[in-house]
């Protein structure tokens, strides 16, 4: 087993003997070969995994989420050790899926290992580390409500993707840009819940203004006319598009099945 992680490469070499030892390998063995490393990469591959379009599959972000959350509880909390529920720590992956996964990240891992360094050690670790375990959990509270909208969760999961980084290689710049983006982010959502939501004035706070939400009311009208003037061929056209959209979706949840086995 190659030595305690200290960089994304690392990882990847971890994760590549792992997929050379076993045809599956459960999240328990993947979370111990990080030795005393392990909060940093149980937060951020968690976090880039939501970024992908497996985060577009329902129900997924939230349960990265609260996998997170669990983590960065522990870590808020001072734990030495990480502790996962069997449910999530018996999840299994199969081995040749985990090296092709390894594979393409190869050059990712090599743009964040050039760019992010050993920078202000002391911002990674406390309180400064307790401080960003908190801010970490409150973005995953959030990920529940963005996730009606599509792929609007990858932005609180990109934010906690660069703490974890910043604490697997050490980097206090990163921590403290991620920090001051986390807290500014959090900040305009307070104010933004306070001031009454995105709907409480007639341009919807600015963001979506009035004239789009009439353009989009009219075309919803003129969608159903058409419709109900098609008649039986325009219900039968939409039942199989509806139909086909199911099917896709039935498929997309199939593939990740597999590669995670209960």
């Amino acid at each position: 087993m190659s030595s305690t992680p200290y960089s994304v490469g690392d990882i990847l070499d971890c994760l590549e003997e792992l997929s050379e030892e076993c045809d599956s390998i459960s999240v328990e063995r993947i979370v111990g070969a990080f030795g005393t490393r392990t909060f940093g990469p149980a937060i951020m591959v968690p976090a880039l995994l939501e970024i992908t379009p497996v985060g577009a599959i329902p129900g997924v972000p939230t349960f990265l989420a609260v996998t997170i959350a669990l983590v960065a509880g522990q870590k808020m909390l001072g734990k030495r050790h990480l502790w996962l529920p069997k449910l999530i720590a018996d999840r299994c992956v199969s081995a040749e899926k985990l090296r092709v996964a390894t594979h393409k990240l190869r050059p990712l891992a090599g743009f964040l290992d050039r760019h992010f360094h050993r920078r202000l050690k002391a911002m990674t670790r406390a309180p400064f580390a307790q401080i960003a375990a908190g801010v970490i959990i409150v973005l995953c509270l959030a990920v529940p409500f963005l996730e009606v909208l599509p792929f609007a969760s990858s932005a609180p999961m990109l934010a906690i993707a660069g703490f974890g980084l910043a604490v697997l290689v050490r980097d206090g710049v990163l921590m403290a840009l991620a920090l001051a983006a986390s807290l500014s982010a959090i900040g305009l959502m307070g104010w933004d819940y306070a001031d009454g939501g995105l709907s409480d004035t007639e341009e919807v706070d600015g963001v979506v203004k009035q004239e789009t939400v009439d353009a989009v009311e009219d075309t919803a009208a003129q969608a159903g006319a058409a419709i109900e003037q098609g008649g039986a061929e325009a219900a039968e056209a939409v039942g199989e598009v509806a139909q086909d959209a199911a099917d896709g979706a039935g498929d997309a949840v199939q593939d990740i099945a597999e590669d995670v086995a209960d």
